[in-house]
């Protein structure tokens, strides 16, 4: 219930056009204040992201959005720019993250996005009582289990492999052993030297070197056939896929010199029949029916001295020294295919240069695979159809004993397994006549705040960032800009400040001023000087912390003595270097002693802050016509939120809704 309403019936006093900071009021304020704290943030949701289902237990990066963060293109879902995410975090091992965020109050439907291939590409869900619950289950497809299961039509056939008129090139051997009509192989392998035991690592590797909504890194694009420095094992294991086709895997290998000019002369032998493992994230219900390969499936390659006569004989696990293996992925070349995917594309690409080929068979001469080095594995990730940068259509690994094998290829240093995210946090807008009231037209100083961290695998802190960027406008006053962390940073945090300067791309080295009695960061003492630069402060910690750090930002001006005027968002309590002697003076309704602070007795705050907002929600404020205008003429729902404490119309600020 609402205390009391005092509608302002004129607008007499400017903040925007003839501010004047006068001091502190020596009136009383009225001890009575309107009760609704104004907050837009609903704080402590449950939130359980479930990737249990992803046939692997392996930690998933994912990110939380108000709005749909993908667009689909023909074949895949494409990332979009435009739009930033307002939480971030990486699930346990087991593919389940189970915390409390703080989220924007308007949230009614959130947006799972996960860049890995080996998670679901979208998941959505509601927000209901407070709990978002998501989960990567397709029941309706998957009620039977990841059985393997027969062929859903008719005899299923890997087409190279029965000469089909459709293809062209030498037949692939199927020497390896036999397979199911569905793709399962019964010549898996079951040992031990050549096993993986690290997949939780390996998959997690691969998300943060080839992060799938980014593109592939320049070095690890390489036409890269693996050199076998001295007799060895080889074994391969099938990591998965998110893509619509149903491709096939092949190898092929050759003495170092004589790497064959065409895939017709390679003499490819059949490795995997069916990648599709049924794991799309575009649409996994159509793929499901026609998987034919469980993730962690593990081949051991087999060497045929008598390959190029057409014979097996005399075939060995062994590889000679001075050889190398190629690997190739057929694209769509399993008969039986995804629903509106069916295309006979000759779509091929190969580890060795010039072997690559286009869907009209000419040579494709850029590379389609990226290859890499992780602890004792080769990774190796194929591009299976039309580019889209990200290499993570097919991933599989090889292993080798003696396990340096091969080395040819570049290293990936395990210690670098680490994600950077950048969340939008919000918008925070200050009126600077406090602790008299405004025009409230809310534009005084205006902040974007953009929250980063830099995580490892076990969600551990290991840096964060604090960004605010300010807009152009029409205030009088001169206003400092800072932040607060509350709840206070190590000692032996290493700090940078930097600043964009307006129209600069990057940012430079900066001087801020940090109070270590308040754990407080003075960003600058006047807005006006740099309107519409970025201020970035990034706190690396020598030991991980666990808890995102919550900054509170605030407007100040230098007092008298050590005491200084700042202004905070309702209810938020000011640093202890406020000169106290404001509270309760103007039309402030604040009462320190009893810990309220910037409480008055009108439908508008002296500060808001505007969750999940951007500057394209608030470029009402900024237009100069709309100087003056109070921000409830502006957004016609303002009022039916704050007359009903913000039961109603949550979204009032978002211009997209």
């Amino acid at each position: 219930m609402r205390t009391l309403w005092i509608l302002l019936a004129a607008f007499t006093l400017s903040s925007c056009v003839e501010d004047v900071y006068k001091g502190p009021k020596e009136e009383p304020g009225n001890t009575e204040y309107n009760d609704f704290d104004f907050s837009t943030v609903a704080s402590d949701i449950n939130l359980e992201v479930s990737y249990r289902n992803m046939g692997v237990e392996a930690a998933v990066y994912f990110e939380l959005y108000d709005e749909n963060p993908v667009e689909w293109t023909e074949y895949s879902y494409k990332k979009r720019a435009d739009i930033e995410p307002l939480y971030a975090a990486y699930t346990g091992t087991d593919g389940v993250f189970r915390g409390k965020v703080d989220l924007p109050a308007y949230l009614k439907k959130a947006y799972i996005y996960a860049p890995a291939f080996y998670a679901r590409t979208l998941i959505e869900a509601d927000v209901v009582s407070g709990t978002i619950m998501t989960s990567d289950d397709v029941p309706e497809t998957r009620a039977n289990g990841n059985d393997r299961r027969p062929g859903g039509n008719g005899e299923c056939y890997m087409v190279e492999g029965q000469n089909q008129p459709n293809y062209q090139g030498a037949r692939w051997m199927n020497w390896l052993g036999s397979y199911t009509k569905a793709g399962y192989v019964d010549y898996e392998y079951r040992g031990g030297d050549l096993s993986i035991d690290n997949y939780a690592e390996l998959y997690a590797a691969h998300a943060t070197v080839i992060a799938e909504n980014h593109d592939c890194p320049e070095h690890l694009r390489s036409y890269s056939d693996m050199y076998v420095n001295e007799d060895a094992e080889v074994a391969v294991t099938f990591l998965g896929q998110n893509t619509c086709w149903n491709s096939s895997l092949g190898y092929y290998y050759y003495r170092e010199g004589q790497a064959p000019t065409s895939l017709d002369e390679a003499h490819v032998i059949l490795l995997f029949p069916n990648t599709q493992d049924g794991q799309w994230g575009n649409n996994p219900r159509l793929a499901w029916q026609t998987r034919g390969i469980e993730r962690g499936t593990t081949v051991q390659l087999k060497y045929y001295p008598n390959i190029s006569n057409g014979s097996s004989e005399g075939e060995t696990t062994v590889f000679p020294a001075g050889y190398r293996i190629g690997f190739v992925l057929a694209n769509n070349a399993w008969s039986e295919r995804v629903t509106g995917f069916t295309g006979n594309n000759r779509y091929r690409s190969a580890t060795s240069e010039g072997l690559s080929v286009d869907n009209e068979g000419n040579t494709y001469g850029t590379p389609r695979t990226a290859v890499y080095k992780y602890r004792d594995v080769v990774m190796i990730s194929f591009e299976d159809y039309k580019d889209d940068e990200n290499f993570s259509d097919v991933v599989i690994t090889m292993k080798t004993n003696p396990i340096d094998a091969i080395t040819d290829v570049p290293v990936v240093d395990p210690d670098e397994n680490t994600t950077t995210t950048n969340t939008l946090r919000g918008m925070y807008a200050f009126e600077d006549l406090w602790p008299d009231n405004g025009d409230y037209d809310m534009n005084d100083v205006l902040a974007r705040y953009h929250y980063g961290k830099t995580l490892n695998l076990y969600n551990e802190i290991l840096a964060e960032t604090f960004t605010l960027k300010t807009f152009s406008n029409y205030a009088g006053n001169d206003n400092g800009l800072a932040f607060t962390l509350p709840d206070g940073i190590p000692a032996d945090v290493e700090m940078k400040y930097e600043i964009k300067q307006p129209g600069a791309e990057d940012f430079t080295e900066a001087n801020f001023t940090h109070e270590a009695e308040t754990n407080t960061f003075l960003l600058t003492d006047n807005v006006k000087t740099n309107m519409g630069a970025e201020y970035r402060v990034t706190l690396n910690y020598t030991n991980p912390i666990e808890t995102e750090s919550q900054a509170q930002v605030f407007i100040y001006k230098p007092g008298e003595g050590d005491g200084r005027w700042e202004v905070h968002i309702a209810r938020e309590a000011p640093t202890s270097k406020m000169d106290l002697s404001y509270f309760g003076t103007g039309d402030d309704s604040s009462n320190p002693d009893g810990g309220l602070y910037y409480v008055n007795n009108t439908q508008y705050p002296f500060a808001f802050f505007l969750a999940g907002a951007t500057e394209n929600d608030l470029s009402k404020l900024l237009i100069r016509e709309n100087e003056s205008v109070p921000i409830s003429n502006l957004y016609p729902e303002y009022s039916g939120w704050s007359e009903s404490n913000g039961t109603q119309n949550a979204d009032w600020y978002i211009s997209n809704k």
